[in-house]
């Protein structure tokens, strides 16, 4: 039956391909070919002790975990600055990755302290949507990381399918499809030939899906093949092969696949396709709706399917209301990119008229309307005062909707086109803000230098700054007198000692140079952090909602800690009010206990996902602030300082809203 399957399959695929002067390339023509592994030595080592620090043999001896380095230690530089490429007898080709040390990978070592099962289970386990952009930048980074794994298991649990599917599930989709590319395709089995085929379906390439499915010929037996090939022929208008491909799909067992056979019924046809056959969409299915040029049903916004709201957004048949929302909530998922809504924006049609009088016109009945009109609006213009103008409706009207942190990551590139000055003191505030929201540190810190300037008894941009000073401290634009983790130190603080944190190479631990000790305490900072701090009190004790004010204080002397800044004397105390006993949504125990623990011992892919698991609560209702606050001290505990502060500065604005 399999020789029966596979004889049909490549009949099928070589019909296909007829005319076209393709030849299937033999399913292993590419094995053995090098993969290339920024692979670096992580510290440099004593010169009498390298070869035997590098030894797998005396690793295996002195009980250290390391990974499997090769046959011999000379399958490294001795240049610690030297890159290498490992051909595939040396290195798993599952190491394989798109992002090395230098470009955001998050290290050869990450997977040090991990078995690879367990590390294949973690990533098995990661959200499909993080609960904040900046974990889900750190998901995707420690997915295509370039890195070393373990040898255990090797054979029988895929990480790197494991890498490809969560990536897919995440709507990373050229993520995906560059690491599965990045795989020689020799080593490439049946699920990531597929994952890289649905990756471009989902995104609607489906050129490119068909010359992928070419390239894997008849390599593969699944009934997946049949159904592609099938595909393609509908999207080439070729009914013989069509036919002759759906025929197969019946014959070899697919017959009670209705949503297959009523999509392909309709691109025949011309006819609309049941709805009732559209409630769970696969990557195929997103395929042959844009064939047969229908729209995915509007149900499908509230699914939480990636591919459907991925598919609304990119399909032509989608109407332009629907595409709007699907747009909206996809980007604010982190399924598409906040330029890729900036596109959707720009395709609205709107009058002239309706542009110049943006601002003063009644709202449009959509929210997607009225931000697109807005966000058009600002493009159009070339006056800096108008844009400004225009901008700071578009971020007023979406704080309100509790929209901000996606209209100012939509709209920080018009931000940076406007001068930054006294003239624009008035717009200072609203693009310190969205520059922080858009990470754009270095435009954030001119905009708050020209806030400082132009803060005087008659205006409200002192009491302004003051609200958003908790933000500033964070993000590290105000210095606070306390001492910070540096973004290049990997010293561990713990009670006010300073513990060098160990770093593992790819044969295990190296020796390092002690932490240096901590700076000293700025006093001037230090006074002026607190007369700040004593301002946004002032300010928190007038809201209205008390309830909210307790929680954002919580959040705030929460996430202070986890930095080692000083929270204010008594500041605790106005907090401590019965009932003591809260519902909390939080995190389990053990979460906590594992992310910390791995931190401690620098099992960076580890701590990483359990962080990106842990700040899960971020966004909903009476959050944890103490598992938010776990979360920042592992990651600053790691070194990801960097990360520590954009999560922590993301909570704050996201709390904001």
């Amino acid at each position: 039956m399999a020789f029966r399957s596979r004889l049909l399959l490549q009949t099928c695929l070589l019909a296909m391909m007829t005319g076209t002067g393709l030849v299937p390339a033999p399913a292993n023509a590419q094995n053995g070919a090098p993969v290339p592994l920024f692979l670096k030595q992580e510290a440099q080592q004593d010169a009498t002790g390298r070869s035997d620090t590098r030894s797998p043999s005396a690793n295996s001896t002195n009980g250290q975990r390391g990974f499997n380095s090769g046959s011999s230690a000379d399958s490294f530089p001795s240049d610690p600055n030297a890159v290498q490429s490992l051909t595939l007898q040396a290195v798993d080709a599952e190491a394989v990755g798109t992002l090395g040390p230098s470009n955001g990978g998050l290290g050869t070592d990450m997977w040090t302290g991990t078995s690879r099962r367990s590390a294949a289970q973690l990533v098995t386990n990661l959200p499909a949507t993080p609960a904040t952009h900046t974990a889900r930048d750190l998901q995707k980074r420690l997915l295509l990381s370039i890195a070393a794994l373990p040898e255990d298991n090797t054979g029988k649990v895929s990480l790197l399918e494991a890498r490809v599917a969560k990536l897919i599930n995440m709507g990373a989709l050229d993520g995906a499809i560059d690491l599965v590319r990045a795989t020689p395709q020799g080593s490439r089995g049946s699920m990531l030939a597929q994952a890289e085929v649905n990756a471009l379906m989902i995104g609607g390439r489906i050129d490119e899906a068909c010359n992928a499915i070419k390239s894997y010929s008849a390599s593969f037996e699944e009934m997946f093949w049949l159904k592609a090939a099938a595909m393609c022929a509908l999207h080439a208008n070729d009914p013989a092969g069509a036919a002759f491909s759906v025929d197969l799909v019946r014959e070899m067992g697919g017959e009670n696949d209705a949503t297959f056979f009523g999509l392909v019924s309709a691109i025949r046809n011309g006819s609309a396709v049941d709805p009732d056959l559209l409630t769970d969409l696969r990557p195929i299915d997103i395929a042959l709706l844009a064939i047969a040029k229908q729209s995915i049903p509007t149900s499908q916004i509230e699914s939480g399917n990636a591919a459907a709201l991925i598919g609304l957004t990119n399909a032509a048949a989608t109407p332009t209301d629907l595409r709007l929302e699907a747009a909206r909530k996809a980007e604010k998922l982190g399924l598409i990119s906040a330029d890729k809504l900036a596109e959707v924006y720009r395709g609205v049609q709107f009058e002239e008229s309706d542009l110049e009088d943006a601002l003063d016109d009644a709202a449009e009945s959509v929210q997607g309307r009225q931000y697109a009109k807005l966000y058009q609006a600002a493009l159009r213009t070339d006056v800096p005062a108008a844009r400004a103008e225009i901008l700071s409706s578009l971020f007023e009207t979406a704080q309100i909707n509790g929209d901000f942190l996606q209209a100012a990551r939509l709209g920080a590139p018009l931000v940076d086109d406007i001068p930054v000055n006294n003239d624009f003191s008035w717009f200072a505030i609203t693009a310190l803000k969205t520059s922080i929201a858009a990470n754009n540190m270095e435009r954030a810190s001119t905009w708050l230098r020209v806030a400082k300037s132009s803060a005087t008894p008659g205006n409200d941009i002192s009491s302004r700054l003051s609200l958003l000073y908790p933000v500033l401290a964070i993000s590290g634009l105000e210095d606070t007198g306390s001492p910070r983790p540096s973004e290049q130190n990997a010293a561990v603080q713990v009670n006010e000692d300073v513990i060098a944190k160990p770093r593992f190479g790819l044969g295990g631990a190296i020796n390092q140079a002690p932490a240096q000790p901590k700076r000293a305490v700025d006093l001037q900072a230090l006074t002026d952090h607190r007369s700040r701090m004593t301002e946004w009190q002032e300010i928190q004790a007038a809201r209205a909602d008390r309830n909210a004010a307790k929680r954002t204080a919580e959040l705030v002397y929460n996430l202070f800690y986890g930095f080692g800044i000083e929270v204010p004397e008594g500041a605790w105390d106005s907090l401590l009010v019965a009932p003591y006993a809260e519902q909390r949504m939080t995190v389990s125990s053990a979460v906590t206990h594992q992310m910390i623990d791995a931190a401690r011992n620098s099992e960076t892919a580890k701590t990483a996902i359990l962080a990106i698991q842990a700040q899960q609560v971020a966004t909903m209702e009476n959050a944890d602030p103490k598992a938010l606050t776990d979360t920042v001290a592992a990651l600053n505990m790691l070194g990801l300082t960097a990360d520590a502060r954009k999560l922590a500065t993301e909570l704050l604005l996201i709390s904001d809203q």
